[in-house]
């Protein structure tokens, strides 16, 4: 399973909605430039120009940037990340490793790729989560339903073999993503570039001593 990017599943929720496609093409134009040039340096008028709207349109749709900003985040926080972390457990757990340490690597291997495709978007998101209380408590959630599905059933296969730690299943997770992340996140926020196999092998090798039962 192919697991498809963030434009890609912002623009298929959008599909979803009751918009119109002048709202739907400015949410769009301005996902694309606020990746591509910063919320700071794209104004209205770049927005309405790939929109292929007026100006004007923009501002009666949205009223600011920010509220543009606003329109984003919410489908983001509500659909398209939910919808990536499901392609992702999905496409992870659809294959059976011979050892935990074959699973932690494909893991591993995958997010920090899927950061490197999706950087500039994720820039927005991790941005507002830094900030927000309430879209860090959405992303708590979204990790403990996460937690409660295949991923934490894997988990929980490889602790009953004796291969890891016998810590909660939600404590073993949140260690390997908060690694993962170490490595993921300043390519995301600064557009820093990564390695993927030497950072795979260093956060396999990491992990794998702090796992080991």
């Amino acid at each position: 399973m192919a697991i498809k990017n963030l434009q890609d599943l912002f623009s298929e929720s959008l599909d979803e909605t009751q918009l119109t496609a002048k709202q739907k093409a400015v949410l769009r134009a301005s996902l694309k430039l606020f990746s591509d040039k910063g919320f700071d340096r794209t104004s209205t008028s770049d927005i309405a120009q790939l929109a292929g709207v007026s100006e004007g349109t923009v501002y009666k749709q949205f009223k600011t940037k920010d509220g543009i900003l606003a329109a984003i985040l919410g489908p983001f926080v509500q659909q398209v990340i939910p919808r990536a972390a499901s392609e992702f457990s999905e496409t992870i757990t659809a294959t059976t490793y011979p050892s935990f340490e074959e699973f932690l690597r494909t893991v591993i291997k995958n997010r920090i790729i899927f950061v490197i495709d999706n950087q500039r978007q994720l820039r927005i998101v991790l941005q507002e989560i830094i900030t927000d209380n309430n879209m860090r408590q959405t992303f708590t959630k979204l990790i403990q339903e996460l937690v409660s599905g295949p991923l934490g059933q894997a988990i929980t296969h490889y602790q009953q073999a004796g291969l890891i730690v016998q810590w909660p299943v939600l404590r073993v997770f949140r260690y390997i993503a908060a690694t993962i992340m170490s490595y993921a996140i300043p390519v995301a926020l600064a557009g820093s570039s990564i390695n993927t196999q030497k950072a795979t092998d260093e956060a396999a090798e990491f992990l794998l001593k702090g796992l080991k039962p």
